[in-house]
Parts: C-alpha cells; sequence; structure tokens
C-alpha cells in the first residue's frame, strides 16, 4: 500500500511567481526517500497553492510530513496544512491511478 501526502498553502503572489518559486524548487524533490512523485497545485480563485506526493510506503510518507522540506515550508508561508492518506490501491488501477508503479 502507499501513501499520499497532501499539501496547502495560501498564496499572496502573482501565478507566475507561484510557478517560478515551484519550478526553482523542483530539484529539491529528486532524492527524497520514497517519493514517487509529486503533482504541483495552484488554485487562483482561492489564492491556494500546494502538492500531491505519493510515497512507496506510509512510514515515508510520514517522515515527510515532518521532515525538513515541509518544515522549511512552514518557516516562510502561513497556514501550511499537511495530511497523509494511504491509496486504496484495487480502484485507482480501474480508474487508471499510477499505483502500478509501486507493485
Amino acid at each position: 500500500m502507499s501513501s499520499i501526502v497532501q499539501i496547502n498553502f495560501p498564496y499572496t503572489e502573482s501565478r507566475a511567481e507561484i510557478e517560478n518559486h515551484s519550478e526553482e524548487a523542483a530539484g529539491r524533490f529528486t532524492g527524497v526517500d520514497g517519493l514517487v512523485w509529486k503533482i504541483w497545485l495552484v488554485d487562483e480563485a482561492t489564492k491556494t497553492a500546494g502538492g500531491i506526493y505519493l510515497f512507496s510506503t506510509r512510514e515515508q510518507a510520514e517522515d515527510y510530513a515532518v521532515g525538513e522540506l515541509v518544515n522549511h515550508l512552514k518557516n516562510v508561508r502561513d497556514n501550511v496544512t499537511v495530511s497523509v492518506f494511504d491509496t486504496i490501491d484495487g480502484a485507482g488501477l480501474v480508474t487508471n491511478a499510477p499505483v502500478e508503479l509501486l507493485h
């Protein structure tokens, strides 16, 4: 079973600035233990940004959620929310989720 970390935070910059920050930060995630992929999120209507992260195991997801990169984000952004979820891989396979990458 894999796990998802979902992180959201409000932003005040323009969308272009959020995209630039994201592109500058992307390289920091290449060595994160157990990270399979990350999807970057932005909602201009609510001025919310964040990410969805797929981890190979719950332990790796939980370690990330309290680790250095998330702590840094909490230090530079207000109202950061972090949630950890287990995936339901059988249903995900039916709906074309990339969970087969983990098996």
